[in-house]
């Protein structure tokens, strides 16, 4: 947790701050990319997110191969841990320890337990990781045993992965976000003046979208990037867990991607899906209601938290 912790300040704060920037850039350049309309603004927006994304994927590329190294090297622990207390049992030993009763006879071999355990509960080795591969005790140390083992380019492998994922799935992220807070700003809009009384005082002027139309655009934008990318990022973290491996098992990304859909189907490229999504959904709500409601603090700070914006924009 500690790199996370450490970096998502930065990280974040560069996200949206190359975002922001983009699309000013972009506004200053292009008359067809000003975000009046819904076209607009998904291009506008999804240009912009990409350029982000590039950004931040080539800083923070390293950090999260250090970090999926740190996890692995708890998961190999656990696994060996296991597998010890495998080895260990024999005959109804094991069948109090829960192993389908049809693969382990009385006089199963601590060998063939240990087969049966990893058909039945998988095995971290299934991806081509070595169990006995031995990391270091800290992220620091993690980082000099890829560095001296693979370079400092070693550090950068599957960077082409994650840049890919990034900038689509930030794209994504960041146009998703703005077209639903749009189009939910502008459909409360207008059940709210269909509601009202007709009278000869002019209508409200238009605020902008509230905290729930936030809560809820980022909740759903951070889904719908996941739904996107996450083969690639299965492929790529796939791809990153041999970085400390001296004979990797596969040659490249599109060597990996066969290799999973060859072995589980296409469905093997989106396991562990459900629980990202239900992550993503609270992460990236809270993640904009925050950031939106610090956006109005400074604008109210710096003395134009009352200016009038048109309908659905910023």
């Amino acid at each position: 947790m500690v790199p996370p912790l450490i970096t998502v300040s930065i990280i974040k704060s560069i996200s949206f701050s190359v975002y922001e920037g983009s699309k000013q850039q972009i506004r200053s350049v292009s008359d067809s990319l000003q975000g009046h309309t819904i076209p607009s603004l998904i291009g506008l927006t999804f240009i912009s997110g990409s350029i982000a994304g590039t950004v931040v994927a080539i800083m923070s590329s390293p950090l999260e191969l250090v970090k999926l190294q740190r996890q692995l090297e708890k998961l190999m622990a656990m696994h060996a841990q296991k597998e010890a207390e495998i080895t260990s049992l024999t005959g109804d030993a094991l069948l109090r320890k829960g192993l389908p009763e049809d693969i382990k006879p009385a006089s199963m071999s601590p060998t063939a337990a240990v087969r049966a355990e990893r058909q039945s509960h998988g095995s971290i080795s299934q991806y081509g990781v070595p169990p006995k591969e031995e990391a270091g005790a800290s992220s620091w140390k993690t980082t000099k045993a890829i560095v001296q083992k693979k370079g400092w380019t070693g550090l950068y492998k599957g960077v082409n992965l994650h840049v890919t994922r990034d900038m689509l799935g930030t794209g994504i992220y960041f146009s998703s976000y703005e077209t639903i807070k749009r189009l939910m700003s502008e459909t409360i809009e207008h059940v709210r003046h269909h509601d009202a009384p007709s009278t000869s005082q002019p209508s409200p002027q238009f605020k902008g979208p509230g905290p729930m139309v936030h809560f809820f655009a980022g909740g759903l934008c951070g889904v719908f990037s996941w739904l996107v990318v996450f083969p690639i990022d299965l492929v790529k973290s796939v791809v990153q867990k041999e970085v400390l491996v001296a004979n990797p098992k596969y040659s490249g990304a599109l060597d990996c991607a066969k290799d999973i859909v060859r072995r589980e189907g296409v469905r093997g490229l989106y396991r562990g899906l459900s629980v990202t999504c239900y992550r993503a959904m609270p992460i990236h709500s809270l993640n904009f209601l925050v950031y939106e409601a610090v956006m109005d603090y400074v604008k109210k700070w710096s003395g134009h938290g009352n200016d009038v914006l048109p309908a659905g924009a910023r």
